[in-house]
């Protein structure tokens, strides 16, 4: 599938769809879902990917890529302030969820989804992927300066926290805007309002600080 471009805006309005359908399952995808929400025939979206099953394919290997390459690559977890590391973590996965809303949803959904049968090197991927992210984690919490948080406070369970908070966090601004203008315009909603949602996250970075730092 290497041999497909998706750098135009088409393209990318069909990956963005092609993500959020598949969500919910490959089984239950439809295409007509994708082709309608993506604003383009159903003939032209077999045209770029041929069967439902190579698009599938394709979004794995197309998503696993971009997320190692414009965010985990780019994580420094070795500097000694852990709350600036989820901080700039954070600002890398709100890069790339701006441009692609469902991707990292539809890798947890696909990398649980047991009715669908993939590739050996794609679970492989896939299994990757997770352990880079956890790895990073850990190394980030390894090498963070523990005189900086307040006593009583382990890292180990800070990070935990603040996990749980970010993950609540985009789940809400996710919902907000599939409420406010429909799933198909989630990524159109993150762009335009981009600096509002840094701004309200910063919010809870700093409270975070003021928690478990001295």
């Amino acid at each position: 599938m290497s041999d497909i471009k998706v750098n135009d805006e088409k393209h990318e309005r069909i990956i963005n769809a092609a993500m959020e359908e598949f969500v919910h399952g490959f089984a239950q995808a439809k295409t007509d879902n994708i082709a309608k929400a993506a604003g383009v025939s159903k003939g032209l979206l077999f045209h770029y990917f041929g069967t439902k099953e190579k698009l599938f394919a394709f979004l794995i290997d197309n998503a696993i890529r971009i997320i190692r390459t414009e965010f985990l690559d780019r994580v420094n977890p070795r500097q000694p302030d852990l709350i600036e590391t989820i901080w700039q973590m954070s600002l890398l996965k709100q890069e790339v969820s701006r441009r692609y809303p469902a991707m990292f949803d539809f890798l947890t959904s696909t990398y649980l989804d047991t009715r669908h049968s993939i590739e050996a090197a794609q679970i492989e991927q896939l299994t990757k992927f997770t352990q880079m992210r956890n790895q990073i984690l850990a190394e980030a919490v390894a090498h963070c300066d523990r005189s900086r948080f307040r006593q009583g406070i382990e890292p180990e369970r800070a990070l935990e926290i603040i996990d749980w908070t970010l993950k609540g966090y985009a789940e809400a601004m996710t919902n907000r805007a599939k409420q406010q203008s429909g799933i198909s315009q989630v990524g159109a909603d993150a762009r335009e309002n981009y600096e509002r949602y840094l701004s309200e996250f910063k919010v809870y970075i700093d409270i975070f600080r003021q928690c478990f730092y001295k």
